[in-house]
């Protein structure tokens, strides 16, 4: 991972994780949860869990030379507790890392309890010609105001040697639309900044739209993110 990169993950951890002395003074009365402004993100994780029994499904298309797209589904056993799975790309040509089934487990180590959130989980991507990847990773995030950062960090088990790869998302409270900015690295692949935007018509029914940017990259990477998410 680039020294830059490492720098802005751990200014953002220290500072989702940061809860103000003056603010638990000011306060009365029980905490506030987290706000979801946004269900997923194009290529940061986000923090919160599902609520126990909840299901959340969410088709994520990627727009380049052909549409490819991944459904992605997740179950909230508990409160704290949630399984997801990933399908390979069930549209389209994808390549090695959108052939893969990803099996997923996230808990809540510190439930959304406003302002702050951090949860811990391990990803299995399940290649058809490759080993399985067993990846750890924490996310954290915290709100401010209308302002609210995710931040999140894993490695793979397989090749520790590789490095870190994680990510710095910020959304903007606005209601029924929620404007993002994130910031995506791993070991293998360039840097991306994501401007997007999530709209809200019904309270279980989210769509996004991200425009991935390629840092450092010679060749011509433009491509579009849409995000269709529903929740029963």
């Amino acid at each position: 991972m680039r020294p830059k990169s490492v720098h802005l993950l751990l200014l953002a951890a220290s500072a989702a994780l940061s809860i103000p002395r003056a603010a638990a003074g000011q306060e009365a009365g029980p905490p506030r949860p987290l706000p979801q402004l946004a269900q997923e993100l194009f290529m940061v994780e986000t923090a919160c869990t599902q609520d126990r029994g909840e299901v959340q499904l969410t088709a994520h298309s990627r727009l380049q030379d052909e549409t490819n797209t991944r459904l992605l589904g997740e179950y909230g056993v508990t409160d704290r507790l949630q399984l997801s799975l990933v399908t390979p790309a069930v549209e389209g040509n994808g390549d090695d890392e959108e052939s893969a089934w990803d099996l997923g487990v996230l808990y809540a180590v510190i439930p959304g309890q406003s302002p702050v959130a951090v949860s811990a989980g391990l990803e299995i991507d399940l290649s058809p010609d490759e080993a399985p990847s067993w990846e750890p990773e924490v996310v954290a995030a915290r709100q401010w105001g209308p302002v609210q950062v995710h931040a999140s960090v894993a490695t793979d088990l397989r090749s520790p040697g590789d490095g870190f790869s994680g990510g710095v998302a910020a959304l903007l409270d606005r209601n029924k639309v929620t404007p993002t900015l994130e910031l995506a690295w791993s070991a293998s692949e360039h840097e991306y900044l994501v401007p997007g935007v999530f709209v809200h018509p019904l309270h279980q029914l989210e769509a996004g739209f991200g425009l991935p940017l390629c840092l450092g990259c010679t060749a011509d990477h433009r491509q579009g993110r849409v995000m269709l998410t529903v929740e029963f």
